[in-house]
């Protein structure tokens, strides 16, 4: 069984980030984009590089990176469709991303930008996931079995 980081929408909360990286552990991450530049400066904080692959797309608020703003990965035998979600209307809901993601053939579709909290979801005979964020340390990340 493989573990993921899920993670989007630092902001600004680099001494989280930086706990995350620090304390949990993981096979993957995906990073959702809003905070590029936090986990750029979190990264060349370490001493030693992250023992696991890290999928990055770019949000709204990141401007001049040259992340793309949506990726496909194969992970674990399973394909995610990853991306920030603002091109997608997440705000609004998730069926466009959701449709979008199944015409991939993604399995799941991973998003941020809402900054609410959220689960997994069934859409389409696949799942979409946000990070979410609780009142303790306003979570960063969530983890996913």
């Amino acid at each position: 069984m493989c573990k993921i980081l899920v993670i989007s929408d630092v902001h600004g909360r680099l001494r989280d980030l930086r706990w995350v990286l620090q304390n949990e552990t993981a096979d993957a991450m995906f990073y959702l984009g809003d905070g590029l530049y936090d986990l750029n400066a979190a990264l060349e904080l370490r001493r030693e590089p992250v023992p696991y692959p890290i999928y990055r797309v770019a949000g709204n608020c990141d401007v001049n990176y040259s992340e793309p703003s949506e990726g496909l990965a194969p992970f674990g035998g399973v394909l995610f469709f990853y991306t920030h979600g603002h091109h997608y209307g997440v705000k609004m809901g998730s069926e466009r991303l959701a449709e979008c993601a199944g015409e991939r053939g993604a399995d799941v579709a991973l998003f941020g930008h809402t900054h609410r909290r959220a689960g997994a979801r069934r859409r389409h005979g696949g799942h979409g996931v946000q990070p979410r964020q609780s009142a303790r340390r306003r979570q960063l990340w969530r983890h996913y079995d």
